[in-house]
């Protein structure tokens, strides 16, 4: 019964999103960014920048090329193997453009721990809770990648309405450190953040709503989250929106 109300899902997504079953048997392509970006339009009706940090293999930048296509995407994947992904899912979009490095609140190296399961690659080490919850998670290797932060980036022209979209497995702090002034050319902030510890000293759901709000944003709405088998919600996906601009 589960299977099916999955497939029922996919198909209300395909459906609202208007992309036929075709683009999900694409490279990249995925229900789940997909769902996300849909919920995300309801509160924004146009975009022009989309800062993607922790792109993984292009999922949420070909939902949201699909939904704002007259925005400009700058996609961020420090794990080479995956970046190599995220480039030949991506090469076709002209209005994508994508970069091989981690952002963070220095200039420099950055010790990471790359997933076998992609989509839990972080610079934080996945903890035994989420080991348990997702066994698929348990391996992975050290890597070093090169990390910049956001504001020392000068080659990225941010036209307003902006999103900066972090899913960056708990280290979204550091990303959002290092992008102090960039933040105040941000309208959008969207992110993931957990209400246990997936990952080992990870800021939490309260930490980082306070932490948010202290940089300026309101809270707007929630529009994804991940539950457990025994449906716990263990992270959820957030929208905000800069102060000055509602």
């Amino acid at each position: 019964m589960n299977i099916l109300f999955k497939m029922a899902d996919a198909a209300r997504v395909m459906i609202r999103s208007g992309r036929g079953p075709g683009a999900f048997l694409q490279g990249g392509a995925s229900i789940a960014s997909t769902q996300l970006v849909h919920n995300c339009s309801h509160y924004i009706r146009s975009l022009h920048t989309i800062l993607d940090v922790g792109a993984n293999k292009g999922q949420f930048a070909l939902a949201v090329a699909h939904r704002y296509p007259q925005a400009r995407i700058y996609s961020f994947e420090p794990v080479p193997e995956t970046f190599s992904q995220l480039q030949q899912h991506t090469k076709k979009l002209p209005t994508i453009r994508t970069f091989n490095f981690a952002l963070g609140s220095i200039d420099g190296a950055l010790e990471f721990y790359s997933n076998a399961y992609s989509h839990a690659s972080s610079a934080l080490q996945v903890s035994d809770q989420q080991i348990q919850l997702q066994p698929q998670t348990a391996h992975t290797h050290r890597i070093v990648v090169p990390v910049k932060q956001l504001d020392q980036l000068p080659d990225l022209p941010l036209r307003s309405p902006t999103l900066l979209k972090l899913d960056v497995q708990g280290f979204e702090q550091e990303v959002l450190r290092g992008a102090t002034a960039t933040l105040r050319q941000i309208d959008y902030l969207l992110f993931e953040t957990s209400f246990i510890p997936m990952y080992n000293g990870e800021p939490l759901f309260d930490e980082m709503h306070h932490f948010v709000k202290s940089l300026g944003f309101d809270f707007i709405a929630p529009v994804g989250f991940l539950q457990s088998d025994n449906l716990q919600i263990l992270q959820m996906d957030l929208l905000y929106q800069r102060q000055n601009d509602r």
